[in-house]
C-alpha cells in the first residue's frame, strides 16, 4: 500500500514502476538556492500513481543516496553510482548503461519513499522522506496529464529483426510478392536489417497520461 492514492486499475502502482524522460513546462518551480534543472529541461523520471515523480530533485534532496540491493549475504551498498549526475540527465543512458543490483536498488529505494507506514517486507522498509517533505512533493510530483513526455534514451543506431514467421511474411509480400513471400533462409537463421535511428520518436510527445516516454 502506499501513502498516496493508487487505484486498482492503474498501470502505475508500487509493483510496476518505469523510468523514462518527462519535462514540466507549464509549472513554476518555487524551490531556490540549490542548482536545480529548469521545469521545462528534460530529466529522468517515474511514474507512480497519477503522478510523475522527478527523479531529479529527489536524488537533488539525498533521496536516492546509500542504496542497498538484495544480496546473498542479505543486502549490498551500492557504490560508484552517483544520482544527483545520472539523473539530471536528458536520457536513460547512463542509468540503463548501469549494473543490474543498481536498478533494483532505485525501484526499491522508490518504493519505500511511497510505501505506507506498517506495510513493510522482509526487504522493504518505509522510508518517510518524501511523505514528510511537503515542498519536495509539490516540486517532484506532477499529474501525469500536465508532464511533457520526451524520447528516453539516445540512440545512435540500430538493426531490427523479424519478430515473427507472420511479420516476415507480410513484408516479403511487400517485396516479392505472395508466391515467394517468405525465403527458405528465414526457417533456419535470424534475419536483421538496418534501422534508421531518426525514425524513433515518442509514441507520446504531447500531454497524456497512460505511460512515461515510451518510445
Amino acid at each position: 500500500k502506499s501513502w498516496i492514492e493508487i487505484s486498482e486499475n492503474c498501470d502505475f502502482s508500487l509493483d510496476n514502476i518505469p523510468f523514462g524522460v518527462c519535462s514540466f513546462p507549464s509549472y513554476k518551480s518555487s524551490s531556490s538556492g540549490v542548482p536545480l534543472l529548469t521545469p521545462s529541461t528534460p530529466r529522468c523520471c517515474t511514474a507512480i500513481g497519477k503522478y510523475s515523480v522527478d527523479l531529479h530533485l529527489l536524488a537533488e534532496a539525498g533521496l536516492l543516496d546509500e542504496l542497498v540491493a538484495p544480496s546473498d549475504n542479505g543486502v549490498t551498498k551500492i557504490s560508484n553510482f552517483h544520482p544527483r549526475i545520472v539523473f539530471c540527465q536528458p536520457s536513460l543512458n547512463d542509468f540503463m548503461a548501469c549494473d543490474k543490483k543498481v536498478w533494483v536498488a532505485v525501484r526499491n529505494r522508490l518504493i519505500s519513499l511511497f510505501m505506507a507506514a506498517g506495510d513493510e517486507d522482509d526487504v522493504i522498509e518505509p522510508n518517510p522522506s518524501l511523505q514528510n517533505n511537503l515542498p519536495l512533493q509539490s516540486n517532484s510530483m506532477h499529474l501525469l496529464e500536465n508532464t511533457l513526455y520526451h524520447l528516453p534514451a539516445t540512440i545512435g543506431d540500430y538493426t531490427d529483426f523479424y519478430s515473427s514467421r507472420e511479420h516476415a511474411t507480410n513484408v516479403g509480400i511487400m517485396f516479392r510478392g505472395k508466391d515467394n513471400a517468405l525465403q527458405p533462409n528465414w526457417l533456419h537463421m535470424p534475419i536483421g536489417y538496418h534501422g534508421r535511428s531518426s525514425s524513433i520518436f515518442p509514441s507520446l510527445s504531447t500531454s497524456c497520461g497512460s505511460s512515461v516516454g515510451s518510445g
